[in-house]
């Protein structure tokens, strides 16, 4: 009888997909009376594990690992160590709520989940971030993902993002499409930003309002709007002028109630924006950077300041030419500046009042249209580049995002803010995460080939209506090129593809990264043109966007 067991035994250890240091059952630890914010981390981490294979994660009764979470200052700020538990386990430890969530990161960003279950990652060590501000900004608009899809896949997503730490999630609340606050549709649209940025505080990340500085709803008095000879990139005549009689106290009665509906979010920051959209080039205002948005700026940073008690101002300086910036010089040396931060991108210039830069990179529209009409647009080479030119002199910054498609490009920034961690390192880890180890090396080198190969496409016909409301089309007339190595890197995405587990292929990070290298290939093998593999994978990508209502700026190109 106990040769049978033995034996037994034995054919079930053989038989089982499980490999040495997989499990399926995670017993997850928490502090004593945890905070809230550590209980939600706790459930992100579940939700990460039991998403990606099949362990399950308890919190209580015996388990063949555990993980357990505590916080013990004394780290650095927003720090975490990893370390191995003595009676068995790893055990994640954070300076802080925020150290714990991106300990709780970087140990699933360094396990796998391919081999039939869990298997714990083997990194140990302590991290500290170095740059203060690590934030991505959600562009809401043109009904693009973080416009129409439902909130709980934004919220999702927030909590991704936070384990790639990033601190901050920024938003704009954009007053131009509505009949003042009380549109229902205006209602609607405060809601569901109210819930996205609710999500990123119960995980104990920071929130940042952007504002313009003339801002207005769709119905502001005629009487009030602004001079439309002032305006640089983006515009909508609603805008107000704050030189007119009225004017400044309609624009601090729409930005306070916009204050008040999101003081219990306690925003960190505060952006002050001059264009894109905004300005005024009446007499009063010009030049609107040195003069009317200072004038405009400052009563809506002290506004910002009443009724958002500790935030942080952060004075955008999108657009300014050469007398702007020295306008913005000599009022911040003539008194003490109101603005605790400068945004300003790709510039080593001294700031003005020697205040601290923050960026706002572009990840998103860089040389494609419709913006992740194609697929992922993994950018790393470039994301690094620009951060190479500036960090010397920046607090770190606000990625500028239209989409999930330039995921790959966020953790890669979000890890240069983090130690200034070299992208191909970052590419790897995050391949093995949401793949599996066994291929990173493989996707890595794909990454390369569509980096290499990432440019403008057009063709005649079909995508001409692909335009903005401005009727602007970036890359119109835009020629075929070579995109060598196209055909190559799909090939070895579909043998990747029958590689993957189920989860991992099911994903939409997986789907966005295969249908862009197929999209490569076709394209160039049908002269630039998309047949009907190209169009199927569009309509895929519109399903994943949730980009069905879609300005044609963020709608995949399907005729």
């Amino acid at each position: 009888m106990k040769k049978l067991l033995l034996i037994l035994l034995l054919h079930s250890c053989i038989t089982s997909p499980l490999h040495a240091g997989t499990t399926k059952s995670v017993r997850l630890v928490l502090p004593p009376q945890p905070s809230q914010v550590v209980e939600n981390i706790g459930r992100v981490f579940a939700r990460q594990v039991q998403q990606r294979c099949e362990a399950k994660v308890v919190t209580s009764g015996d388990a063949p690992l555990v993980v357990e979470l505590t916080v013990k200052p004394g780290l650095g700020s927003e720090g975490f160590r990893i370390e191995d538990r003595q009676s068995g386990g790893t055990r994640i430890v954070g300076n802080d709520e925020r150290g714990v969530l991106y300990g709780v990161g970087k140990f699933l960003h360094t396990s796998r989940y391919d081999q039939g279950g869990f298997t714990a990652g083997t990194w140990r060590g302590t991290s500290v971030p170095q740059e203060p501000i690590r934030g991505i900004y959600f562009a809401t608009h043109f009904h693009n993902f973080y416009h129409d899809a439902p909130v709980e896949e934004v919220q999702r997503y927030v909590e991704d993002l936070g384990l790639w730490g990033f601190n901050a999630i920024a938003f704009w609340y954009d007053m131009h499409h509505f009949d003042g606050a009380d549109d229902p549709k205006a209602v609607a649209f405060r809601d569901r930003l109210h819930a996205i940025c609710a999500t990123a505080k119960s995980i104990g990340l920071n929130v940042a309002v952007g504002v313009i500085a003339n801002e207005a709803y769709n119905n502001s008095p005629a009487r009030l709007r602004a001079d439309t000879s002032g305006q640089r990139g983006g515009w909508y005549d609603c805008a107000v002028c704050p030189s007119k009689a009225g004017g400044m106290e309609y624009i601090l009665r729409v930005l306070g109630e916009e204050f008040d509906w999101c003081a219990d979010l306690k925003p960190r920051y505060v952006w002050i924006w001059p264009y894109d959209q905004g300005g005024c080039g009446c007499a009063q205002c010009r030049p609107w950077g040195s003069n009317g948005f200072l004038k405009a700026a400052e009563p809506v940073a002290s506004l910002a300041r009443k009724k958002l008690p500790g935030t942080k101002i952060i004075l955008s300086t999108w657009f300014f030419n050469e007398g702007e910036w020295q306008g913005l010089h000599k009022a911040f040396a003539a008194k003490q500046p109101w603005a605790d931060f400068i945004l300003a991108e790709g510039t080593t210039r001294p700031m003005p009042g020697k205040l601290p830069m923050v960026g706002f990179p572009e990840i998103s529209m860089h040389e494609t249209f419709p913006w992740g009409g194609f697929g992922a647009t993994p950018l790393p080479r470039r994301a690094q580049s620009q951060w190479e030119a500036v960090k010397r002199h920046s607090s770190g910054g606000f990625p500028y995002s239209e989409g999930i498609y330039d995921d790959i490009t966020k953790a890669v920034a979000s890890q240069l803010y983090w130690d200034d961690r070299p992208a191909a390192e970052t590419l790897r880890e995050y391949a093995a995460f949401e793949f599996s180890p066994e291929v990173a090396d493989e996707i890595v080198n794909v990454i390369a080939t569509l980096e290499r190969n990432h440019h403008w496409r057009w063709w005649p016909g079909e995508l001409e209506g692909v335009k903005l409301d401005l009727n602007w089309f970036p890359s119109r007339g835009a020629r075929p090129q070579a995109d060598p190595g196209a055909e190559e890197a799909y090939a070895t995405m579909k043998q990747v593809d029958a590689r993957l587990s189920p989860q991992a292929r099911r994903s939409w990070r997986w789907r966005l990264l295969y249908l862009r290298a197929l999209l490569d290939a076709e394209l160039k093998a049908n002269g630039g043109k998309p047949n009907d593999r190209c169009k199927e994978a569009f309509a895929e990508l519109i399903k994943i966007y949730h980009a069905e209502n879609a300005n044609p700026a963020v709608r995949p190109p399907l005729p």
